[in-house]
């Protein structure tokens, strides 16, 4: 099985914090056998 992580926030996308959960959700998912394709990242849309 092969999955995407994709993280949401602004604070990602302008580099402001790091994306720590996405290489949490990555580790864990390798450890059920699930291998990460791709890691994106989109801005939080605030209306």
């Amino acid at each position: 099985m092969i999955a995407s992580v994709i993280g949401v926030g602004s604070e990602l996308t302008s580099g402001q914090i790091m994306n720590k959960n996405g290489v949490w959700i990555s580790k864990s998912l390798k450890d059920l056998g699930v291998s990460t394709s791709a890691h994106l990242v989109v801005p939080d849309d605030r209306q």
